[in-house]
């Protein structure tokens, strides 16, 4: 069977890790080979006047990501990693031997611990939800431990996994977005942090933006034009603006907190094998592609989706058809198949 596939609308696909994934391996990496101290250097910007802060020059490097990440897990990750786990993690030693808890455990009390203040207090109550319906399981008897996936019943399971979704939700909220950006301005204006405890802050800006359906990388870099030159994300041509620092943060905020867009996401298949009828089930819809596409040019028979399918084979290159008898088609039966709304990345 011949088949082609189209995605109409394009939506952001998240990688999920698998339980087999080690939080220690991943520590191991981190700190064996990736755990540099952020250095803070301007490069990214040499425009710098006397009068700005060196804080606001800390807050534009460590929107860097080359600058190397930190050990700390973004809570985020940690949560996923743990929901996961719940879900999938499989056999006697994925629960029950205590060493292995343990690590779960003091790596969700990392992440916790580097959350910032603001982000802390808007997430408080789902944050403890979680961390009790955690340490209940942790402490659970071997029999619920020793429970294979697809038995997971009990309510020590089910609590993590929808304690876990309480609070992941609540981390991709605006406010909460907007709060982790006020807790990294806050924290790198604070002179006694050593050790750049200002970098855990950002990576977790970083992963919730991630989540929120958005470019993380392209939406940093939009951060320091704002905050490092005083421009809007789509000035043109670029430069460096007399924008006020309150301004300037003020209009960080905002962007960072905008959430994505939303749009349809829609498929359409292309198969060899005729049907010659227009078939609908739910969200799919089934076309005579020797019909369907003819017919898709404008002033033809009305059918649904006329339009959106004229956009795909209006030159001829997707959905070819034949139009002589000696003609062979691509496809004989094209399919649409309607995802539901999601949130899209803005550029």
């Amino acid at each position: 069977m011949f088949l082609r596939v189209y995605v109409t609308i394009g939506h952001r696909a998240a990688v999920v890790p698998t339980a087999s994934h080690s939080v220690d391996n991943r520590r191991e990496l981190i700190e064996g080979g990736l755990n540099r101290e952020m250095m803070i250097d301007y490069n990214v910007s040499d425009h710098w006047s006397p009068d700005d802060p060196d804080w606001l020059k800390a807050l534009v490097s460590s929107l860097d990501r080359h600058h190397g990440v930190s050990a700390t897990l973004p809570l985020t990750v940690i949560v996923t990693e743990i929901a996961d786990w719940v879900q999938l993690a499989s056999g006697v030693d994925a629960w029950k031997p205590r060493p292995g808890r343990s690590s779960l455990h003091r790596d969700l009390q990392q992440s916790t611990g580097a959350v910032g203040f603001l982000l802390r207090t808007q997430t408080a109550a789902p944050l403890r939800a979680f961390e009790s319906a955690f340490s209940c399981l942790a402490s659970s008897p071997s029999s619920i431990l020793e429970q294979p996936p697809g038995t997971r019943t009990d309510a020590a399971w089910t609590a993590v996994s929808s304690a876990a979704s309480d609070l992941l939700a609540a981390l991709e909220t605006d406010d909460a977005v907007r709060a982790s950006w006020d807790d990294l301005v806050d924290t790198v204006q604070n002179r006694a942090l050593a050790r750049r405890d200002y970098r855990p802050i950002a990576e977790l800006l970083f992963e919730q933006l991630e989540k929120r359906g958005h470019p993380a990388e392209g939406i940093f870099r939009e951060l320091v034009s704002i905050v490092a030159f005083g421009r809007d994300p789509d000035d043109v041509p670029l430069g460096v603006k007399d924008t006020p620092l309150d301004e300037r943060l003020a209009n960080a905020r905002r962007f960072v907190g905008t959430p994505a867009a939303e749009e349809p996401t829609v498929v359409w298949l292309g198969y060899k094998g005729r049907i010659r009828k227009i078939l609908q089930a739910g969200r799919v819809c089934f076309y005579d592609a020797h019909w369907a596409v003819p017919n898709a040019a404008p002033g033809r028979f009305e059918f649904a989706h006329k339009a959106e399918l004229w956009e795909l084979v209006q030159h001829g290159n997707t959905f070819r058809v034949a139009e002589l008898v000696d003609e062979e088609s691509d496809v004989d039966t094209i399919v649409r198949v309607d995802l539901g709304t999601k949130g899209s990345q803005i550029n």
